[in-house]
């Protein structure tokens, strides 16, 4: 036990010293000329960027949140029932992943304009728009999970009197939980691509709206910030959903 705990210590710290060495040499190349503080600005301006603007910070992360969890949400409820429903019946997958699939393989951009005609230029399309990128991922992964179990054991569980809805909770469902839990990490990162970009397409407060203004007008700087920002959110939601999933799988966690 003491050398698993100074063994991920170690690994913590090797993943801290890069990211300091490579802030560093970030520093040094715009400090002495080698990329334009116009293209690429330092850390200590972006940091500078965040404290000195008059930027409400709070509204336009929440703002953010908002969206790609509640996208994350939606996303990940519709990707579990279609994912039972094609693992359950063979016509049903047939009838329904070419859709999926074409929905999925369709830029945000393109899909963009038809939601926003449909729903209104609203919070609710755009959380429309994130879950779109999260809910394909829940699916195939769920569903991947729920079918690739022991055939042997199933049979076994058949001859033994037990019913379908037994045999779901008793194997498929555990089975599914690392693919599921894989596939809510992809998941968390779509929707928070799927937040930026859809306030990118019509917002008027959020990160991706912000990055939008300050790059149109040439505050790179503040455009930077916001991208940082964005990118610790982005951290920090997919470290949330692999904690949930080690907590929820220590038996998964010890193979």
């Amino acid at each position: 036990m003491q050398n698993k705990v100074v063994r991920n210590l170690r690994d913590q710290a090797s993943v801290l010293g890069s990211l300091v060495v490579g802030v560093v040499v970030w520093q040094v190349i715009v400090d002495y000329g080698i990329i334009p503080s116009f293209l690429l600005p330092a850390p200590t301006e972006i940091v500078a960027a965040i404290f000195s603007s008059r930027v409400n910070w709070w509204a336009n992360i929440f703002a953010t949140l908002r969206e790609a969890i509640a996208g994350f949400v939606l996303g990940t409820a519709l990707g579990l029932l279609l994912a039972v429903a094609v693992t359950a019946s063979g016509i049903v997958r047939k009838i329904v992943m070419p859709y999926i699939v074409a929905i999925q393989v369709l830029p945000m951009v393109a899909i963009a304009p038809i939601i926003y005609i449909l729903v209104g230029f609203n919070d609710l399309s755009r959380i429309i728009l994130t879950s779109l990128l999260s809910f394909f991922p829940v699916v195939v992964g769920t569903a991947t999970g729920l079918a690739d179990v022991d055939v042997n054991l199933v049979y076994l569980l058949k001859s033994l009197g037990a019913s379908e809805s037994l045999i779901f909770y008793k194997v498929r469902l555990p089975n599914s939980l690392p693919h599921l839990f894989v596939s809510l990490r992809i998941a968390i990162t779509g929707a928070t691509v799927g937040a930026i970009v859809a306030e990118f397409v019509s917002s008027n407060i959020g990160l991706g709206f912000l990055m939008t203004t300050a790059l149109t007008s040439f505050n790179i700087d503040l455009t930077y910030a916001a991208g940082f920002i964005l990118t610790v959110i982005g951290l920090l939601l997919y470290g949330l959903v692999e904690g949930v999933g080690r907590a929820s799988m220590p038996w998964f966690r010890r193979r």
